[in-house]
């Protein structure tokens, strides 16, 4: 048996596709906020790239960001950013 060294940016294969989600209670600023915490991150995204939607009820919002993930790192600091967000509620 051969003891490979697989790391998490291996398992990755950097650049690739990847989905930002957040969720947290609708407001106007959530969307913006989100998109500006995001776009720290990356290159500006197109607007077909995101995706909002209200729960049933319409008390939260989930938002969808579809980016061009680069590194780990990178992933990684945009979760904590946005969980340091108050108008966000989880990450995923």
């Amino acid at each position: 048996m051969t003891n490979t060294n697989i790391t998490s940016e291996t398992l990755w294969n950097f650049p690739c596709d990847y989905s930002v989600k957040a969720f947290g209670k609708t407001c106007c600023e959530l969307n913006e906020t989100v998109l500006c915490i995001v776009e720290q991150h990356t290159d500006k995204i197109h607007p077909d790239s995101i995706l909002t939607k209200q729960s049933s009820k319409g008390g939260y919002t989930a938002i969808t960001l579809k980016i061009i993930a680069t590194s780990r790192q990178q992933i990684d600091s945009i979760n904590q950013d946005l969980q340091a967000c108050e108008l966000v509620a989880y990450v995923l």
